[in-house]
């Protein structure tokens, strides 16, 4: 669905991406690295919104580059800020961008039931409400693949849940990124994290977090004592040979936080 390859874009001699190449297949990808690493300027440009210096993208089986206006038209996108027409209701706002979009105004009704959002002047609704508005607004002409640059930013955390759930549930692929690693892993397949431009990791947090880590508490000969292993097939060999020799006090088991990965490789 989408392929990039070699992506980079420079500002004079400043490298925001530098080479960037990874790809996404009717899954939700989520993009993390700290603030500089390329983020926005990566989805702008998959947005069509920034022209890159160099590299290729190839979205639904054409180069995007060359069919930029008609791909555009099949994806949604929501910024990082909310930038809304704050005279307008919400109802008619959404019938506004209908008309841009070039489809029925039927079904605005129906997102504004889905997203609970009453037909209020926007400037009289909350932060959490202007960002459904915005997030029904990316969704009015159906795209095929939704880009959202950190679409739970600022929110408080019952809503940064709401919007969460929506977005693991919509049943659309999705690239999208996000500073709260919570919320990544609970939506994502896969993750891409980004340091200084370029890519440090691209695959699943499964993957990323390795294997789980076994820790057996038994006695032997009277002496209380710990046995560590990340090997299953060794842990039941181990186990079967504490059995036999004194008595098993228990297994614990332990996966290392994403924070703490994240953290030690965006460092180095």
């Amino acid at each position: 669905m989408l392929r990039v390859k070699n992506l980079t874009k420079r500002y004079g001699d400043f490298v925001a991406l530098g080479d960037l190449s990874f790809s996404l297949d009717g899954e939700i990808l989520g993009i993390i690295g700290e603030n500089g690493a390329g983020k926005t300027t990566l989805l702008k440009i998959l947005a069509g919104l920034l022209e890159p210096t160099s590299g290729e993208i190839n979205l639904f089986g054409r180069e995007f580059l060359k069919n930029k206006e008609r791909m555009k038209r099949r994806l949604g996108y929501l910024p990082e800020y909310d930038s809304l027409y704050e005279n307008m209701a919400v109802e008619e706002y959404l019938s506004f961008f209908a008309l841009l979009y070039g489809v029925k105004k039927d079904g605005i009704k129906d997102w504004m039931k889905m997203f609970n959002l009453p037909n209020r002047q926007i400037s009289e609704l909350s932060k959490g409400m202007k960002r459904k508005v915005s997030i029904a607004r990316s969704l009015l002409h159906d795209p095929e693949m939704l880009i959202y640059d950190e679409p739970m930013g600022g929110l408080d955390p019952s809503m940064s849940l709401y919007i969460s759930k929506f977005m693991k549930e919509i049943g659309k692929p999705i690239l999208f990124s996000a500073h709260n690693l919570y919320f990544i892993e609970y939506i994502c397949d896969r993750i891409l994290i980004l340091r200084g431009g370029g890519k440090i990791y691209e695959g699943s947090v499964e993957k990323l977090k390795g294997l789980k880590r076994y820790t057996l508490r038994y006695i032997v000969d009277g002496a209380e004592k710990k046995y560590e292993t990340n090997d299953v097939e060794e842990l039941n060999k181990v186990v079967s040979e504490i059995v036999e020799a004194g008595k098993l006090l228990g297994i614990d088991s332990t996966s290392p936080r994403l924070e703490d990965i994240y953290f030690a490789l965006v460092t180095g």
